[in-house]
């Protein structure tokens, strides 16, 4: 079992990328926007909730008495912390973003792509890093029919080893067809906590947080809402390890990071961004016993 610890991408971070943030007019003090009106400002988009709403900056209304902040922008969806909302682009959606620290590992999920390239270049305009990686796969196939009708399936997860020293340029490249799309990229440092364990303690689930009613007559109503995955974790430790991953998820305990089982394809389903929910460590005589519960994000 590996976890990521987040850094998260600030605007001064995000040097350059093709996504416009044109999704509405940008705020004017000077303009008057009536209820419903939307703009974008702080790379959010805000929607009025007053008329004659005027030379109220979206950004500073802590109260929300004039404006209702609606989301990330288009552009700024991949590092709003939510899985559900994409960036969507054209045929490739492009990042470039300067570390603010030594990272190793960035981390993309509910991709609509055909692939991913990752380039880090230095300060000096060295490139030491240059890695594409193929989302697109199929089962292996035996006969001609099987061919034509197996489909392909798109990796929707997947996290990228890589050197990302500070002060260095890390270039992102998503391709897809004729429009490609991004849930959330989380760039960080891994650091492993103990080895995944198959069996009792490994599992994978859902919380439907949609509103389920049924009428007088039986009629059912059902009003769609987030749904979340949940995943359950074991793992081993020698007892001499154990305070280090006590401090461990101390550390990320009411915190977004990412859990996944361990290097290599996903073959389990388990890597998931999201918060840990519950944590136990059973103390051994020479292996301890750990167990921790996982619900991603929305």
């Amino acid at each position: 079992m590996r976890i990521i610890l987040p850094t998260p991408v600030t605007p001064a971070a995000l040097l350059a990328s093709n996504i416009p943030e044109d999704d509405h007019p940008a705020w004017s003090a000077g303009q008057t926007y009536a209820r419903g009106a939307r703009v974008v400002a702080d790379h959010g988009v805000w929607e009025s909730v007053a008329d004659g709403n005027q030379g109220h900056d979206p950004a500073g209304d802590a109260l929300g008495s004039w404006w209702l902040r609606i989301g990330a922008t288009n552009r700024w969806r991949a590092f709003d912390e939510r899985i559900g909302g994409q960036t969507v682009g054209g045929p490739t959606i492009t990042y470039s973003i300067r570390l603010p620290r030594t990272l190793n590992r960035i981390a993309f999920f509910n991709l609509d792509a055909a692939s991913i390239r990752v380039t880090v270049t230095t300060p000096a305009g060295a490139t030491i890093h240059d890695r594409t990686v193929d989302l697109v796969a199929r089962d292996p196939v035996g006969t001609f029919w099987e061919y034509v009708f197996t489909e392909f399936a798109f990796t929707p997860n997947v996290i990228v080893a890589a050197p990302l020293p500070a002060g260095a340029t890390l270039d992102i490249t998503v391709t897809g067809g004729a429009v490609t799309r991004v849930g959330e990229i989380v760039m960080g440092r891994d650091t492993p906590v103990g080895t995944t364990v198959a069996g009792t303690g490994l599992g994978l689930g859902l919380v439907d947080y949609s509103v389920k009613q049924r009428d007088e007559w039986g009629g059912l109503y059902i009003v769609p809402r987030p749904v979340t995955r949940t995943v359950s974790l074991a793992f081993q430790v020698p007892l001499e390890g154990a305070a280090r991953v006590q401090s461990i998820m101390e550390r990320v305990s009411s915190r977004l990071a990412v859990f996944y089982a361990g290097e290599g394809a996903d073959v389990w389903g388990t890597t998931v961004a999201g918060i840990l929910r519950d944590y136990d460590l059973t103390l051994g005589h020479a292996i301890c016993d750990g167990r921790a519960e996982v619900e991603s994000l929305a």
